[in-house]
């Protein structure tokens, strides 16, 4: 008898994929994504993970319904990959992480304590089925490996079950993908040597130009550090530090050292990680013109399809592409992840270059677990990681049980210090008022009113819709309220203002002060920590182009930041200022500040979920659900701006639902709370991304209907209320 993996109901079975063929095809594909030490355990759980297909109620199943092997709802299933974990663990607890993988690898890593009687009783007896049905007895015989060196550290073998689930999880995919297309997926990039090479002649191109025009300290800095990181390319692999003024070119500078230390080291991708969207879209709009736009990926929304189906597998992210651009919520909450939609990409994550920027702004209360999955991924995985910022924190949060794996970090840039002074007098700081004040919304609209070219940036979203409400039309906006599409659009027209010396005045909440280069004249900045006060800084004279120092003013303002980290900040920079001003161009006091920050928190206050502590229990469902980088961080609702609709339209079409359709919505969504989504859906207003088959459960993506006038606003976006300050009749249809 001839068993199948897949189905094409109504065709003859000789178009069907063959079992046999389908778990050898994904076994060997699976042990080449695999790291080096695992790349034994990855092809087993490839050759056993639909080993239940072997089932004659699995094949019965599938001449009827082509999508039963998804393991969907529980009325149109049979269990298949709880016998392959079942055979996993006969042969030992060694082969643990193989029998989480495969009992997952159509949902999520469960929590092995509460798993393992199923395995052992159902997963039992469905194995035994199985093997009377025709489960050949060779394709279970198996030389089994021994855990590699390091296992017995109970956080590396849960990062490495996830980087097996990650192998098993595209292999199959990718498989699954090519039989049902009869071809494999092209892959149309241009090797990391010759995207090096593009880099390293644009960044010299530019550096030239700009030295042509003006033989400035800060252009020479520019070129200084853009030849530092080239030679620093050629380091072993590891633990990385860049620490650069701000304006001083890092982003290209770092994608060179990046890309040419990738080609030196074997590394297969370059992962560059954002903090904020608005960072990640100036990249992805640099690199793009550098590079091309194939050879770059951007990804920064979990808008992947949540229903069951094979195409919908297959149009779930893969970071497949030589250059990732990403946010760090996305990269770090894929490295603690459990569902097989995000731990799909994680196994590109070793053996590749991840340039971290403007790392000052990780979560205190998670950066525990954030540097012990770093100094997994260099010490275990492969993976070269840049930590990248101005204002360098320097973190070095260990403990006993953390020091087997822990780097230090090796400078790119070793002299940094000595090209701070180059910006010394960018800017002179002032207080507006008195920092342990607040100012009222008036004050603060008559101060920032005077100025013709002026930036803004204040805490929360209603203060920033508030000050440039009072400000007057022209006052332009920016804020997370608004899709990339929209920030890009703001962000270019003042671009355009500024250079033609018109007048702009902008406010903005926090997304606009690190890496986005804007260049005001004078900056007004809600007193905040010293990193961020620092960043803000940034925008303010960033070409040094003013015959005088720019104006900095600090002030304190009406509400408290939205974070309780932010607001710790803020109180240990009140310390700072009773001294005096702080030198902001001193590259040694944001370590000082830090470490007076970190010391007040404890090794406790920087791992509050217990993230690590659930980790060391296998508890993958605990700790996805601890590890949170954004609290509440909410759905995406797909605004309706620009062509957003003709790309709705393009996923919505018949086999319409694939990668590159979700990478063309990227950036058109924003991310809304459930009481503001409720009230939008109250108002008649929201519809489903894509509508599922099975209507009991919930949809996770949204749309904002076509033509509805009011909702999404062309000047605030969703606004910093969204739902709540709408009625019916404000909607125009």
């Amino acid at each position: 008898m001839t068993f199948y993996a897949h189905s094409r109901p109504g065709t003859d079975k000789s178009q069907w994929q063959e079992l046999r063929t389908h778990l050898e095809d994904v076994a060997a594909l699976a042990e080449h994504f695999a790291p080096e030490r695992w790349k034994a355990y990855a092809r087993l759980a490839g050759l056993w993970h639909d080993a239940g297909k072997y089932q004659l109620a699995f094949q019965r199943h599938i001449e009827s319904d082509s999508e039963a092997s998804n393991e969907g709802a529980e009325g149109r299933r049979v269990q298949h990959a709880i016998v392959g974990a079942a055979h996993a663990l006969r042969n030992g607890m060694d082969l643990l992480p193989v029998a989480l993988a495969v009992q997952a690898h159509h949902g999520r890593l469960k929590n092995f304590g509460l798993l393992e009687d199923a395995i052992h009783n159902v997963g039992a007896v469905l194995l035994q089925d199985a093997k009377r049905d025709g489960l050949p007895q060779d394709l279970l015989e198996a030389v089994l490996p021994q855990l590699p060196p390091g296992s017995e550290d109970p956080l590396y073998l849960a990062l490495a079950t996830r980087f097996l689930f990650s192998s098993l999880v595209d292999a199959d995919s990718l498989n699954t993908e090519a039989w049902e297309r009869n071809e494999e997926r092209a892959a149309d990039f241009e090797p990391i040597g010759m995207l090096a090479a593009h880099v390293e002649s644009a960044c010299k191109k530019t550096s030239q130009e700009a030295l042509a025009r003006n033989d400035s300290p800060l252009n020479r800095m520019r070129a200084e550090v853009m030849r530092q990181c080239l030679n620093s390319a050629s380091l072993t692999p590891g633990a990385f530090t860049l620490t650069v003024p701000t304006g001083g070119g890092k982003t290209l500078s770092g994608l060179a050292f990046a890309l040419r230390h990738a080609e030196l080291n074997g590394h297969q991708r370059v992962i560059f990680v954002a903090p904020y969207t608005s960072i990640l879209e100036q990249t992805v709009r640099i690199f793009r013109k550098v590079l091309g736009n194939r050879n770059v990926v951007e990804h920064h929304s979990n808008i992947d399809p949540d229903e069951e189906t094979d195409r919908n597998r297959q149009a779930c992210e893969n970071w497949d592409a030589p250059v990732i651009v990403t946010t760090s919520v996305q990269l770090f909450e894929t490295l603690y992840a459990n569902d097989k939609r995000r731990c799909r990409k994680l196994h590109r994550i070793g053996r590749s270059v991840i340039f971290l920027d403007e790392v000052q702004t990780f979560p205190e209360h998670l950066l525990r677990p954030i540097h012990s999955a770093l100094d997994l991924l260099t010490g275990q995985f492969g993976a070269s990681v840049v930590h990248s910022t101005a204002t360098q924190p320097r973190l070095m949060l260990r403990n006993k049980k953390d020091q087997a794996t822990a780097q230090v970090p090796r400078e790119i840039v070793p002299d940094y210090a000595r090209h701070f002074p180059v910006i010394a007098d960018r800017f002179r700081m002032e207080v507006l008022g008195d920092v342990k004040t607040p100012i009222s919304l008036d004050e603060l609209t008559a101060a920032v009113g005077r100025h013709q070219r002026v930036l803004a940036i204040v805490h929360r979203r209603q203060e920033a819709e508030e000050l440039a409400r009072a400000l007057g039309p022209e006052c332009l906006h920016l804020s997370a309220r608004m899709c990339a599409e929209h920030r890009s659009a703001v962000l270019s027209e003042v671009r355009g203002r500024l250079e033609r010396g018109e007048r702009c005045q902008l406010v903005a909440t926090q997304l606009v002060e690190a890496g986005v280069d804007l260049d005001f004249p004078v900056v007004f900045r809600a007193l905040a920590g010293l990193e961020t006060l620092a960043q803000a800084a940034g925008r303010c004279n960033r070409e040094m182009r003013l015959a005088e120092p720019g104006r900095f003013i600090v002030f304190r303002a009406p509400s408290k930041p939205p974070a309780k980290s932010l607001q710790r900040g803020l109180e240990e920079s009140l310390d700072f200022f009773r001294k005096g001003l702080p030198d902001l161009a001193d590259p040694d006091i944001f370590a000082k500040y830090t470490k007076l920050l970190l010391s007040n928190l404890g090794q406790d206050g920087t791992d509050t979920p217990q993230v690590l502590a659930h980790e060391r229990e296998l508890n993958f469902p605990e700790v996805a659900a601890r590890f949170r980088m954004i609290e509440d961080s909410g759905q995406p609702v797909f605004a309706d701006y620009g062509d957003a609709w003709e790309r709705v339209r393009e996923l919505r079409a018949p086999n319409g639902v694939s990668r590159q359709a979700f990478r063309r919505l990227q950036r058109y969504t924003v991310s809304l709370q459930p009481q503001e989504i409720a009230r939008l859906q109250k108002l008649g207003v929201l519809e489903p991304l894509l509508y599922r088959q099975d209507e009991s459960k919930p949809n996770t993506s949204w749309v904002v209907k076509q033509k509805f006038v009011g909702v999404y606003d062309a000047r605030f976006g969703f606004g910093w209320q969204g739902g709540e300050r709408l009625e019916p009749e404000d909607l125009i249809l």
